[in-house]
């Protein structure tokens, strides 16, 4: 059995009736995969109980640590609470977005559309002003501002939190003083002044994993082994978040469904979903109407991948994963009723 090193990380294996709770919330396991990678880059992994890993440690404290850092409870996030899934409805109020661009265009489209979302069960808006479908262009800050306040305006108050899915300093700010709750970078807050924007802000933070950028993230992405990969990448971005000041408390982050990876990626990043509670923060999953549920299939357009959107937020929630975004919100609510009523039954 190989003992517990120092490139090594767990990935535990979810069942409806585990004895232990990951993040404190529904999903449970009994077993775990002890991945490592030696000096040459090459993975393997061993699948043992709670008990035989800790026997097998060579450093049993470590061990014991990252145990905790799986199953300890997570505190509420934007004042939500973890130990129930949360729906982020997506409300895109661009002309290009790969699935609803132009349908959200004007401002009361897409108030009424956010107060929609909210009266069939979203409890976060996710407001986005700049398309990063791939290779969309960028837009200028006045543009994505222009978009994305007034729908801001028209829904602050309304209940729901309202999440601002931007990648620039100033759009964070001005969002922010504008009514935003919750900022939501798919760059991971790297881009430049985004860090520093985000924590003099003082809101919480979600950070994506993209491999590349949006003009070039799916020429050809490649990883050694994804699912450790995206987690060494998100690792990195959470410490660097506490650096600039943001509480742990205030970060959730997003493996990226779709960012700088093939279809082949995507479904390792989603059966090893579990794997990201190891760091210790809430997890999105933001899988809806994306291209690989039709490259898979048949083909289907944007508008025709709702089954497909379905099943991986139903991965997602079966892994624990806390934050669901997704397009269909009575529809995802409806699924999340059942998968719950299916988890309690056991």
């Amino acid at each position: 059995m190989p003992p517990f090193a120092i490139a090594s990380w767990l990935r535990p294996l979810p069942v409806p009736a585990g004895q232990h709770r990951l993040a404190g919330g529904w999903a449970r396991f009994d077993q775990l995969d002890l991945v490592q990678r030696d000096d040459n880059g090459t993975y393997s992994a061993c699948r043992m109980t709670v008990d035989a890993l800790l026997d097998a440690a060579d450093d049993r404290n470590r061990a014991s640590a990252a145990l905790d850092a799986l199953i300890a409870p997570r505190p509420s996030f934007a004042g939500l609470a973890m130990d129930r899934a949360q729906i982020m409805g997506i409300l895109n109020v661009t002309p290009d977005s790969f699935s609803d661009g132009g349908r959200h265009n004007a401002p009361a489209r897409a108030i009424a559309t956010g107060r929609d979302m909210q009266a069939a069960g979203a409890t976060i808006i996710d407001i986005g002003g700049e398309s990063t479908r791939p290779g969309a262009a960028p837009v200028t800050r006045n543009q994505e501002l222009a978009r994305v306040l007034p729908a801001i305006a028209g829904l602050k108050g309304g209940g729901a939190r309202l999440s601002i899915d931007t990648r620039h300093a100033e759009v964070i700010t001005r969002a922010v003083s504008g009514g935003a709750d919750i900022i939501n970078d798919v760059e991971g807050l790297r881009g430049e002044g985004a860090m520093e924007a985000a924590a003099t802000t003082g809101k919480p933070v979600i950070m994506m994993h993209m491999q590349g950028t949006p003009q070039t993230m799916q020429d050809d992405p490649r990883y050694g082994f994804a699912p450790v990969e995206i987690l060494e990448f998100l690792h990195a971005r959470i410490a660097a978040a506490e650096s600039a000041g943001i509480s742990r408390a205030d970060i959730a982050i997003d493996p990226g469904f779709g960012f700088g990876k093939t279809i082949m990626h995507n479904m390792q990043l989603m059966s090893w979903a579990a794997m990201l509670h190891g760091l210790g923060v809430p997890i999105l999953i933001g899988a809806s109407r994306k291209s690989s549920i039709a490259k898979i299939s048949h083909g289907e357009d944007a508008d025709n991948r709702l089954a497909g959107s379905i099943v991986l937020a139903a991965e997602g929630l079966r892994q624990g994963c806390q934050i669901l975004r997704v397009h269909d919100v009575p529809e995802t609510r409806q699924a999340v009723a059942l998968q719950m009523a299916l988890l309690a039954a056991d």
